[in-house]
């Protein structure tokens, strides 16, 4: 085995705070902090976590545009390492994003050009991700199929989309070994009014199931029986990258092999340690210092 392997696109987030309120139209207004920076999604896990001594291998998507040059630039800041580009082509596949980041919330301009896994063959994907100890889900079930066989460890996450259902998800769910929507998902693919109904129901189509709950941390099945684990604490300036880090802790327990408990106790203090800082990198912390 060989450590924990992620494709995902890149992105580079533009971090606005400590602004008096949105512009009108027509309105300039000054923001005291900004901050340019990589962005969430997958690849936090493999940046945070080859900074942590696990081996990791990290596929992507770069042009020959400036902002592939700018994420470039940025890789190198975060110090990624075993990074490999799969794009060919002559557009710009990194994303941009714009974050207006609030006190207590934040909001979120994007622009994705979609370059990302699905411009892969089956033959792509499988190559890269085979003889990792864990990895995320690609959404190829036979892909997936391949990989429990390996005896890969796989992760898959969701995002919101209107309209979505569990129909959508069922195929890469029963091959995945966690799965970690947060309660508004949770209960919208299942039609259920609580995160425990939605457990309940998420637990006949997957292995395991997390349910993340804002503030309150997540809760899971274990030995039949719905356990709560608290949110890690922390003094939260800014929660961009709370929910990646999260994932980046939950895949360094899996790594070393830890239940699924001390899994999600090491997600929940990523998630939480990652909020002190504006961003998805500039809090600092090392889970080492966190494993019993």
């Amino acid at each position: 085995m060989n450590g924990v392997a992620v494709i995902s696109q890149l992105t580079i987030d533009c971090i606005y705070a400590d602004f008096p309120r949105f512009p009108e139209k027509g309105e300039e207004l000054y923001a005291k902090h900004f901050e340019m920076t990589l962005g969430g999604g997958a690849c936090v896990t493999p940046i945070r976590l080859s900074k942590m001594g696990v081996p990791t291998r990290f596929g992507t998507f770069f042009g020959e545009d400036m902002l592939s040059a700018t994420a470039r630039m940025l890789l190198d800041k975060y110090g990624a390492t075993n990074v490999h580009n799969f794009y060919k082509g002559d557009k710009s596949p990194v994303i941009f994003s714009t974050i207006y980041s609030y006190p207590d919330d934040r909001g979120i301009l994007t622009y994705d050009s979609g370059i990302g896994e699905d411009s892969l063959s089956d033959d792509e994907i499988y190559d890269f991700l085979k003889g990792a100890d864990v990895c995320f889900a690609p959404q190829r079930p036979e892909i997936l199929k391949k990989l429990q066989a390996d005896g890969t460890k796989t992760v898959y996450d969701v995002h919101w989309e209107e309209g979505q259902t569990l129909d959508d998800h069922k195929a890469v769910l029963r091959y995945a070994d966690m799965f970690t929507p947060n309660d508004k998902e949770a209960m919208f693919l299942t039609n259920t009014d609580t995160p425990e109904d939605a457990l309940r129901v998420l637990c006949e189509y997957t292995k395991q199931p997390i349910v993340k709950i804002g503030k309150k941390g997540c809760c899971t099945i274990i030995d039949g029986k719905i356990q709560y684990f608290p949110a890690g604490e922390a003094t939260p300036i800014d929660k961009t990258g709370a929910g990646d880090n999260f994932l980046a802790g939950l895949v360094f327990g899996m790594y070393h092999k830890l239940p699924v408990g001390e899994c999600i106790r090491l997600a929940n203090i990523a998630g939480a340690l990652s909020t002190e800082a504006h961003g998805c990198f500039s809090a600092k912390y090392d889970l080492n210092d966190y494993l019993r």
